[in-house]
């Protein structure tokens, strides 16, 4: 029972701020696809969190390839492991759907496999989800209430990133590639928030 922390970058076109979360907006595609692979039975402690592995659209050359790649590493994990946890911020409103959408776009499998393989096979954890609980909007209104990375990460005093994901796209267009892995590499906090909300809850 491995965990998988997952972040993926999608492209936002400055004339339409929405598309960023739309996969079927013309400019749309992943940029960068982030993740921490750890075949251990139980979440990595701080002191053994690794940097993680980053796909680069521009690095690989282009969204198919990388995309393929991914999906070929996300079926070699299950194959030897039927209860990986897939972790993620938001990822099951945004990073899988937007994922699928893609890779269906470029027919990297048949529609059937690709739903398997993100949202069949694996479990999921949803830290945005979590953090509702946690969140101070939920417990003044008595309704769990949508909570920010950076919110939560500033209540559990953890590193917070300096950009937002529409930088993101702004760094892309210019091609300041070192600008997005700083970027991807601050965001990239999920092992530690995992962590805090796990001991919140036990405790």
């Amino acid at each position: 029972m491995g965990f998988l922390f997952l972040d993926i970058e999608s492209f936002v076109d400055p004339e339409d701020e929405k598309s960023g979360l739309n996969p079927f907006h013309e400019k749309s595609k992943v940029l960068v696809i982030a993740y921490n692979h750890y075949s251990s039975s139980s979440a990595p402690k701080a002191e053994q969190v690794k940097p993680p592995t980053f796909l680069f659209e521009w690095e690989i050359g282009s969204e198919k390839k990388m995309l393929e790649e991914f999906f070929d590493l996300l079926k070699r994990i299950l194959k030897k492991d039927d209860f990986l946890k897939i972790v993620g911020f938001n990822h099951l409103a945004y990073d899988l759907n937007y994922l699928f959408a893609r890779m269906n776009k470029h027919k990297i499998a048949p529609e059937k496999e690709i739903f398997s393989v993100l949202f069949s096979k694996p479990r999921h954890i949803d830290l945005a989800q979590l953090g509702m609980a946690v969140s101070k909007a939920t417990k003044r209104d008595e309704d769990f209430r949508t909570i920010s990375q950076k919110t939560i990460n500033s209540y559990y005093e953890i590193p917070i990133k300096e950009a937002s994901g529409k930088d993101v796209s702004k760094f892309y267009s210019e091609k300041n590639f070192d600008k997005i892995l700083k970027y991807c590499t601050e965001e990239f906090t999920f092992e530690l928030l995992y962590q805090s909300l796990l001991a919140t809850f036990l405790h």
